[in-house]
């Protein structure tokens, strides 16, 4: 086996380190009157980066299936799927990132990063079952 296919594991595990970092500041603001702002400011510089990172990591998860992994069917993996629940999930969490003015999103923007941090977990637990 080509030693490529090691690529998206190793980097897709430093994208969801970064996924966790950015999530653990916001979360970490919740819990601190002192520095709230700060670790907010800090989430919304990196957070956009990470999304980004996300898309190309799927994407590349997806284009070394199919060039590099002949023994894995193409789209047919659980680690595929919540690579799109992962996806939508920043989706929605950027959605709202653009509107925190309305309490009812930004009530809703805190669950979608959670909800992909524990997608990003499941990665790990899934990508780890089909690692070359």
């Amino acid at each position: 086996m080509n030693n490529l296919a090691y690529f998206h594991p190793v980097a897709g595990g430093a994208v969801l380190a970064f996924l966790f970092y950015v999530g653990s500041l916001a979360l970490r603001s919740r819990s601190r009157r002192r520095g709230a702002a700060a670790l907010l400011a800090q989430h919304a510089r990196l957070a956009p980066w990470m999304f980004v990172l996300v898309l190309v990591g799927w994407a590349g998860g997806l284009f070394s299936t199919w060039w590099l992994r002949h023994d894995l069917e193409l789209g047919g993996s659980t680690h595929l799927r919540i690579g799109v629940g992962l996806v939508v999930a920043l989706t929605g969490g950027w959605l709202t990132s653009r509107v925190m003015r309305n309490p009812t999103l930004r009530t809703a923007h805190p669950w979608f990063g959670i909800a992909a941090m524990l997608l990003g977990a499941a990665q790990v637990f899934f990508g780890l079952q089909i690692t070359p």
